[in-house]
Order: structure tokens, then sequence, then C-alpha cells
């Protein structure tokens, strides 16, 4: 059984720690009443900022969805199953299961039925569980676990697939992992990396915000003046003389007690940007597609080194290598957890994913409708 320190944190059981050689920290905390995803469920927010500050990242990742979600989700036997669930509830679990490796829904039960469901964001869950035996039996609910006293938490009923009572209880699908309750991306091992991406972002910002001007440095020699107010207004008339006033903020005045009587002018450029940088920009983009197992030949940037940038068989290999090894076992895990409610729905509902339409198939349609 885990034990309890005097600040009501449990520490986490030895069986399901996370190795020491992963790029982050990513083990659950345990509190007196539910079990979160790192401190305030802040392990979440590790996912969130590799997408939103890597943009090898964010773009695989949204390549991803693309092609789980496809055309929609449809019911082999012809039922609409947006009456159901909504199509931008269906397209964020799949944004949900490639982010996060996982994804949650809200059940309606009513009458003995299930009536309806949604999307419920599962980076705002935390596990409601028993002791001693670790059992799951309900999620908490938190718009901000870091401001819950103001977003108070609100627990929800697992959902079994059996009927208990009419209210709302909670599916909740992870891909299999190490970690025993919160799901981890398959991308977890290029976290590191998106972050090394997102600092070469700002890196390159600052210094193009920076190369749009250079400091100006005004020396002006045996010409100090004690009087603070006047020796103001005399940089000011100066740096309008020199750089002129809308310019007159990159520059910097001096009045010293020099041996020259000449006024000295120096410029300061900012420096180059580092070729070191170039190199780790190339390595992120090519250690992020690897940790996503994504065939560099559809997500490198360059191409380079492949040999198969024009080439559209090897394209078209590639691609169906990545629906064979990652898109279709995507697929499948979002699948049995809609199967597991709409059994309680309709047990003839059968859901899949639309494939696109392959180019093939898109120019045949249009030479038909041009005849």
């Amino acid at each position: 059984m885990p034990t309890q320190n005097k600040n009501s944190v449990v520490s986490f059981p030895s069986e399901v720690k996370m190795s020491k050689y992963l790029p982050v920290d990513v083990k659950p905390v345990l509190t007196k009443k539910w079990i979160e995803n790192g401190i305030n469920n802040s392990n979440f927010k590790i996912y969130d900022d590799a997408y939103d500050d890597s943009p090898t990242n964010s773009s695989i990742i949204n390549a991803f969805v693309s092609y789980v979600y496809g055309e929609g989700l449809i019911d082999k036997n012809g039922t609409d199953l947006h009456k159901y669930i909504s199509k931008e509830d269906i397209l964020l679990i799949c944004y949900d299961m490639v982010k996060y490796g996982g994804y949650s829904l809200q059940a309606v039960w009513l009458a003995n039925k299930v009536i309806a469901f949604e999307r419920i964001a599962i980076n705002k869950l935390a596990i409601n569980y028993q002791t001693p035996s670790m059992k799951i039996d309900g999620y908490w609910y938190s718009f901000d676990w870091v401001k819950k006293s103001t977003f108070k938490p609100k627990l929800y009923p697992k959902y079994t697939g059996e009927f208990k009572e009419n209210g709302v209880e909670v599916l909740y699908v992870k891909r299999p992992s190490s970690e025993s309750f919160f799901p981890i991306p398959a991308y977890l091992s290029g976290i590191h990396w998106a972050q090394v991406e997102g600092e070469l972002s700002n890196t390159a910002k600052c210094f193009l915000e920076n190369s749009r001007s250079f400091l100006t440095v005004i020396n002006v020699n045996n010409g100090a003046e004690p009087d603070e107010e006047i020796a103001k207004e005399k940089a000011k008339r100066i740096r309008e003389k020199v750089t002129g006033s809308s310019n007159a903020g990159a520059s910097y005045v001096s009045f010293n007690d020099g041996a020259e009587d000449a006024m000295v002018i120096d410029q300061m450029h900012p420096p180059e940007i580092n070729q070191q940088n170039v190199f780790f920009s190339e390595e992120a983009e090519r250690a992020i597609i690897k940790a996503h197992s994504a065939p560099p030949i559809l997500f490198s940037g360059s191409n380079g080194g492949t040999g198969f940038s024009s080439n559209a068989d090897e394209r078209e290999v590639a691609l169906n290598d990545l629906y064979r090894r990652h898109i279709n076992p995507l697929r499948e895990m979002i699948l049995d957890g809609l199967k597991m409610i709409f059994k309680n729905i309709d047990s003839e509902i059968i859901p899949d994913f639309k494939d696109f339409r392959s180019e093939k198939a898109l120019e045949t349609t249009v030479l038909t409708e041009k005849k």
C-alpha cells in the first residue's frame, strides 16, 4: 500500500515507476482524493507545449489526425452516427488520441439506454481510486486543475456498459504503455527535441528583431555635463541630429572627460546567427520524425538524403506503410472505445472511419463527370 506523508501526497508504488532515462518525468501524483497526471495535471501541459512550440511536431500530429479521421465516422450499416455524437467531437478525440495517447467520452444514460455521448477533455481529468486495491472507479473533472479551488472538481463514475441509474458516466481510453493510469503519447522520446525546436524558433525571432537595427553609441569627449537635466536635453538633440528622431531610441549618448575634442560615434551590430543553430534545427526535425516513427519522405521539410522527393511511387509506398503501422492501429483503439458505447445504443451499429478517396479514384471521377 502507498505510504502517505504529512502533506497528504502519497508516494507512488515502485512497480509502476517510469524509467529514469525517459526524456521527461511523467509520473502520476497520488493525493487523498484522486490521482493527478503530474502536479495539477501538469504532464498534459508538457504535451501541449510540445505541440504549440514545435512546428515539426504539430505538423506531424495534425497530419496523423487528418489521416485517422479521413472523411469522417460512418456506420457500415448506414445509420447516421452524428445524431449521437458530433463531427467536432469525433475530430477532437482523434486529436486527443494522437497528442496525448488517449481520449475520454461522456455517456448519457436514460431509461436503461445510452442516448448520446460527447468528448470530454482527457487533459482535464484526474482519476478516482479505491484503497488499498488502487482500482479505478471514476474520474474527477476540473476546467483548470491549477485553479481547482475556483473550478471545483466534479466526480463522474467510470463507464462500465451496465446501466445503474440515469446520469453521466466517463469512458477513458488510452494506448497500452507502462503507465498504469494515464496515457502516454507514442512520440514521448521526441519531447526534448520538440522543446529544442521551440527554443530555436524563439532564438530566430529575437535575432530577426535585433538585426533590423543597430545600437549607436555617441561619446561626447570633453563634454561632461554636471547638471542631469541639461545633459538629458543635450543628449536628445544629439540623438536626433545623428540618428534621426524616429530611431533615437536605438542610440546612447555618453558625456565624458576625454582627452580629445572630437565626437566619437560607434555602431554595435547584433551577432550573426550561429551555424550550430542550423545544425540543431535540422537534427530536431529528424529526431521528432523518428520519435513519431513517421516516414521522412512524407514529413521532412527538405526530404534530404532520401532520394525520393520527386518519386510518387515511393511516397505511395510510404503512405501505405504509415497506414499499416500507425493510422490503422490508432483507428482501432478509437473504434474499440466507440463500440463499447454504440452497443448500448444500437447493437446493429458498426462504426468505422471512411478513408480519403485516392488520387486515382478522384481523377477517374473527374474524367467521368467531364464526359
